[in-house]
Parts: structure tokens; sequence; C-alpha cells
């Protein structure tokens, strides 16, 4: 199947139509084919052979023709025209926050600065002080700063994937390797990757590793190799004593990690990554995280809680949270079809949804003004929901719920009035527009959406991109009291550039006593795996089951935002 490499394409020309200045929407159309063929379920090889490209969602007639000429020839000319005359560093330079196209252009074909390196020479050195004001360049340099610390880093499902790849190596050798470090932590970025084991195969067996472009380090306990995409593999070996004093170690955090090693001290023994030992040198516990914790006079501690947050204090109390599980969630409450920015339809994602266990699911297509997410009118919407009656008459007992992700427009009000907005079983709020308003205006916009009688959760809500867009800088103190004197929920959007809420937002709100919802965003049948990205965030936040509305029956659900 050739779907990744025919969306990478799409992807990659409209970078590069968007850097040279040309109409956004040109670039959105790619970028929403790209995503399209990457999410479908079909291989877009049988289509063109089929002469059904246009079949695709988001597949017009000169994109087609584009698929077309690549699929035959190998190549795309007007990709290949694009690449001659865009500076290889223009579409880095749109990664730095604060940077859109029309700087860009203006950046590389009237400054002449072509990429990130020299956007930071040229703001050091004062030369761009006449163009922009101080808090454009202050924005440039903060962007900066952002997507180099970035750069080194793996979102959660590209660090699992490269976990899963090695761990599926190991295991067709017989080895056994056990995760370690902030992914399994389930931290939202990871840097490098940290595997254990107790089998001394493992040492010479990662350095024939398909993917290793360079052995760092060799030693008889230590291997360190830089895989051909950049990521660094630090993979040790440890006896089976050793084992769980290792893993509780290498997973960190190594604030978590100090705290546990002063609690040892203070009762007269040591922790290392070898054991916990008495005074004379006597191992007391080592081979499993539980006879180390136990030893120590603790409960199990979670990998996701070990930050050093209160959770030894709580452990030593045996008041430990019972963290939510993926199993625990029983229906997802933001999703999209067809009807709108969704690569499949309305069917094939209640199907999906069903498959995976769901009691329900709400489908939340964009409202009329998100008009680049093909956002829906009121007819439009009435149309769905015809379909959305059929579909749970044959689905039955599984619901499906009528749903909106409505759009908070500039001055705080909603698409839609309230007459038509209560016609929705569940109403999510959204910002998708004017971020630059200052950070009081965001904040009320907000506030004026949970405040609407409609409105019954806000929608990832300081609307990030991890890596590529700092969160709105709305008073999310405010923000949460406000959803706590309403009645209203707050998500925890999966979608892993997202994770918003983070954890520790999250947490805050929990105690604040307001309920969370863990939802995918899914945009196709694969993205509702998201939900469990969400988990992660959950419980990092210390979050139980009861906690989390979307871990209630249909009916407790619907009663509770009634």
């Amino acid at each position: 199947m050739k779907n990744a490499e025919v969306a990478e394409l799409l992807d990659k020309l409209g970078e590069l139509v968007e850097a040279n200045g040309e109409d956004r929407f040109k670039v959105i159309a790619y970028h929403r084919a790209a995503t399209s063929i990457r999410n479908m379920e079909g291989d877009v090889e049988s289509f063109w052979r089929e002469k059904r490209l246009d079949d695709i969602q988001y597949v017009g007639e000169g994109i087609a023709k584009k698929i077309d000429e690549y699929l035959r020839t190998g190549k795309l000319q007007l990709l290949e025209r694009l690449r001659e005359r865009t500076p290889p560093g223009v579409p880095l330079l749109m990664k730095v926050q604060g940077i859109g196209p029309r700087t860009a252009y203006h950046l590389t074909h009237s400054l002449g600065i072509t990429s990130v390196e020299q956007l930071k020479a040229a703001l050091e050195s004062g030369s761009l002080d006449s163009e922009f004001g101080p808090s454009v360049r202050k924005s440039f340099q903060v962007g900066i700063e952002k997507l180099h610390s970035f750069e080194k880093r793996m979102l959660l499902p590209e660090a699992e994937g490269v976990f899963q790849k090695l761990s599926s190596y190991f295991g067709a050798l017989g080895v056994q390797v056990g995760m370690a470090g902030s992914l399994r932590r389930g931290k939202s970025t990871v840097g490098d990757l940290d595997l254990l084991s107790t089998d001394p195969r493992v040492i010479e067996a990662i350095k024939g590793c398909p993917g290793v472009a360079q052995v760092l380090e060799s030693g008889p306990k230590r291997t360190s190799v830089k895989l051909d995409d950049g990521v660094q593999v630090d993979v040790r070996l440890f006896s089976s004593e050793e084992y769980g004093a290792a893993l509780i170690y290498f997973t960190g955090s190594k604030d978590h990690n100090i705290a546990i090693r002063n609690l040892a001290i203070e009762r007269g023994r040591k922790l290392n990554e070898y054991g916990l030992f008495d005074k004379s040198g006597k191992r007391l516990a080592g081979q499993t995280e539980e006879g180390v914790y136990d030893k120590l006079g603790m409960k199990y501690v979670p990998p996701e809680m070990r930050e050093n947050r209160g959770e030894i204090e709580a452990s030593l109390k045996g008041k430990l949270p019972d963290l939510v599980k993926f199993e625990d969630i029983r229906g997802d409450m933001q999703m999209h079809t067809a009807w709108s920015d969704g690569s499949v339809s309305l069917e094939e994602m209640a199907e999906a949804a069903k498959e995976r266990g769901y009691e329900y699911m709400a489908v939340t297509d964009h409202s009329v003004s998100v008009r680049v997410a093909n956002g829906l009118t009121e007819e439009r919407f009435r149309r769905e929901w015809k379909e959305i009656e059929k579909l749970n008459d044959r689905l039955s007992p599984f619901r499906i719920l009528r749903g909106a992700e409505v759009e908070i427009k500039s001055d705080g009000s909603l698409d839609f009035d309230r007459k038509f907005l209560d016609e929705f079983d569940i109403v999510g709020a959204s910002l998708h527009q004017n971020f630059k308003q200052d950070a009081d205006r965001l904040t009320e916009r907000v506030v004026r959406a949970l405040s609407h009688p409609s409105v019954d959760f806000l929608c990832h809500p300081t609307n990030r991109l991890i890596g590529r867009r700092e969160g709105n800088p709305i008073d999310l103190p405010k923000v949460i009291r406000k959803a706590k004197e309403h009645g209203k929920m707050l998500e925890i959007d999966g979608q892993p550039h997202r994770l918003d809420l983070d954890d520790v937002w999250a947490k805050r709100a929990m105690e604040e006593g307001v309920p969370l919802l863990i939802d995918s965003d899914a945009h196709s049948v694969g993205e509702l795996d998201n939900v469990g990205y969400g988990v992660a965030v959950a419980r990092r936040a210390w979050l139980e089951a009861k906690d989390v509305a979307n871990t209630k029956s249909r009916r407790a659900f619907l009663n509770s935002i009634s």
C-alpha cells in the first residue's frame, strides 16, 4: 500500500505551496486530502487502477490528476518546481510559533532569511528591529527555543511505535525487553527510549536491529544506539534480582527517584538501580517493583504518577487513587465524520465505536462558521440526524448521540440560537478563530460559552498543538471555577498533538470538582484509539473512573447533563 507515501507527497505539496504564499484554501485542500488518504481503510493504488480516485473523501479532480501523475511516473512536476524555488529551510521557518505563511514569505523573499538559524542570528544582531515590533520579535525568539526543544522529542504514539518495532524485533529472537523512561510514564512527548532486560543476548542484539544507524556506546551491561530517524535507544542488562529496582530507577521521574531514595535513607537503607539494601549491604528487595515499594512501607505507585507531586505521601498513607483505565470508558464524546472534516462516513465511525465495546458515542461535527472544516448548517445537521436515527435502529442497543462541536465566535456568542442547540443531545464548545485576542478577551469568550445553557463541555480548552502552537493564554483557574459554577465538563482531548487539558490542569479541575471527558477527537476509524492517550493524561492527573463523565452508562451520562 502506498497510502502513507501519497499522503506524505500531498502534505509536502501543501507545505511548499504555503511557503510560496499561495491561496490558503489550496493549502487546506492538499492537507485534507493527505489526511483522508493516510487514514482510509482501502489501498489508494487500487482506487487509482480502477479510476476511482475521486471517490476518496476530499480528493477532487485537480488532486486526483496529481496522484495519477505520481503513481504513473514516480514523481510530480509541480512538487519539483516548488522545491527548486523554495529554500530548504523555509518549511521549518513556518513551524516557528508566530510565523505564518505571509510572514515566512516576507522573511524569505524580501529579507533573504531562509532558515531558522538565519532568523535567530538576525534577531540577535538587531537587523530585524525596524521590521517587527518588540513583542513580535520576542514571540519569534520563544518560538525558536520551543522548536529546538521539541525537535529532540517524539509525540507519545511515535515513541510507542518505535518501542513496538524494537519489541517485535527482540521478541522474534526470544529476548524479553521492558519499557522504562518517560514513555512508560505516559508523558505527552518522549526523548530517548530506555529498554531493560535480564537476557544477556540483548546487548549484542540491539546492534543488529534494522534501522540502527550508529552504535554510540557498547559495554557488557549497556549499549546505546542511534536509529536512522535520530532516536537514541539505551539498552541495559540487569540480573533478575535487580530488575524491579532497575525498572523503578529508569522509569523515573528523577524527582520521584530522589524522594524515595531519601525515604530509604531516613529508614536506614540504601536504594539504587540494583536494589534496596540494609546497612550491612544485604539485599532486601529488587526483583519486583512491588517488593521495593513494600519494603519502603509504600503501596505500589503506578508509573504515570511518579512525578513527586504528592504520590509518595499518598502511598505511605495507603490513599493512592484507583486510576481510571481504558476499559472504564463507555462512550466517546467527540469525533468527526465525512459530514464535516472527517475522512470516513458516520456509519463507519459508529460501527467501529461499537466494535470497540462502547455503549454510546457522540458525533460532534463542526458548526457552520468553521468553514475550513466544512462546518454544518442547521439544515445539514438535520440531514445528519436522519442518518443517525436509521443507524440507531440498526445498531441498537448501541446509541449514537446527536452532538456538535460548536464554534465560540469572536464576540463570545455561539453558532446557532438556543432553540436549535437544545435539540442536540450534547454540545461541545470550542475556539478555532481569532487567537490573537488578548488573554482577557479569550477568557471572556470561553466563560461566556460555559455560561450558555445549551453547552455541556469545553473542547480542548487551551487549543494547543504540541510542538507547533502554544495553548491560548486563557485564565484556566477562572475557566475551571466557571465550569464548576455552571455544571459544565472539561475535555481531555486524546488527539496526540493536543492532549488538552494536560495532566496538571486536569488534576486541578478534578480537585475543584469539575467532571472531565476523555475523548478521541477522531477524524478516522484508526484515530478512535486516541482515547488511550487521553486515558494516559487522566492517569497522570490522578483521575479515577468516578471523575470521568463518560465512564457512566448512557442513561446515567445523559441524566448528568440534562
